[in-house]
C-alpha cells in the first residue's frame, strides 16, 4: 500500500469505537472531541446513551446522531481493515506499543484503508476477549504512579495527536524552503564576512559547525535573504 497524504481522507478513514461506555456524559464529550479534530466517525458498542449525552455534545450532536451502534465489538469492526486497541495495563500475552511510536503506522494505514481505534469502558477498559480482536495494542504514556486517563481524556490525546501530526505535515509541505545551493551561497557569504574577524577562535571548526547548523534550520528562501541582509549591514 502506498502512502497517500490526503488529510481529509485519512481523517475520514479513522473510526473511533467505544465499547460499553457507562457514563452518558462521556459519550457527549467524545463527540465534541471528534468534531474538534475532524475525526467524526463514531461507533458505539452497547452504549449507555441518554439525553445527557446530547446535552454535553452540544454543537457536536451531529456526530453523535450519526454514530453507529452495535451489540458486539466483533460486529462493529467487521468492515475495518485494521484495528488498534487501547490499554493502560502491561499484558504479557501480546506486544503493546507506545502510542507515540505507533502513530505513524496509524496515519499510514488510514491513508488507504478504514481503520478503528478502540477504547474500553471507563472502569475496566477493554477485556482480554476484546483485545484479542485488535490487530495492535497501544498505551498512552503517563506518570507510572498515576497512569490511568479517563475515557474522554484518552480520546482527546489520541485524536489531537493524529490531527496535529497531519497539520504539521501539511504546514511543513507548504514552506518555500531554500535549496541546498541557496544555503551554501548564504554560508559562503557569511564565511567571507566573518573571516575578517581576527579574534574568532578555531576558524575551521567554527565554520564547519556553522555550516551544519544552517542546514539543520530548514530555512525558507525569505529567511536566507533576511540573514544575508543582516550580515551585510553588520560592521565587522
Amino acid at each position: 500500500m502506498r502512502l497517500n497524504l490526503d488529510k481529509e481522507r485519512i481523517l475520514k478513514n479513522i473510526n473511533i469505537v467505544l465499547v460499553s461506555p457507562q457514563i452518558p456524559e462521556n459519550i457527549g464529550l467524545v463527540s465534541r472531541v471528534l468534531k474538534n479534530t475532524k475525526v467524526t466517525n463514531l461507533r458505539l458498542v452497547r452504549p449507555f446513551l441518554s439525553s445527557k449525552s446530547f446535552e454535553v455534545a452540544k454543537r457536536a450532536s451531529d456526530v453523535l446522531k450519526k454514530a453507529k451502534t452495535y451489540e458486539s465489538l466483533e460486529d462493529a469492526i467487521q468492515d475495518l481493515y485494521y484495528t488498534f486497541g487501547t490499554t493502560r495495563r502491561h499484558r504479557k500475552y501480546k506486544l503493546i506499543y507506545n502510542f507515540i511510536n505507533i502513530l505513524p503506522q496509524i496515519i499510514f494505514l488510514a491513508s488507504g484503508k478504514k481503520i478503528g481505534i478502540i477504547f474500553g469502558q471507563e472502569d475496566f477498559g477493554l477485556s482480554k476477549k476484546d483485545l484479542e480482536l485488535c490487530d495492535s495494542i497501544f498505551y498512552i504514556p503517563a506518570n507510572p504512579d498515576f497512569s490511568s486517563y479517563n475515557l474522554a481524556m484518552s480520546v482527546v490525546i489520541v485524536c489531537f495527536e493524529i490531527f496535529n501530526f497531519l497539520e504539521s505535515i501539511y504546514s511543513f509541505s507548504s514552506l518555500d524552503l531554500a535549496r541546498r545551493k541557496d544555503i551554501e551561497a548564504l554560508f559562503g557569504f557569511i564565511e567571507k564576512r566573518l573571516k575578517k574577524v581576527e579574534s574568532l577562535p578555531r576558524k575551521d571548526l567554527f565554520f564547519s559547525s556553522a555550516r551544519r547548523t544552517l542546514r539543520k534550520l530548514l530555512l525558507t528562501k525569505k529567511e536566507v535573504e533576511i540573514l544575508k541582509t543582516i550580515f551585510l549591514k553588520m560592521q565587522l
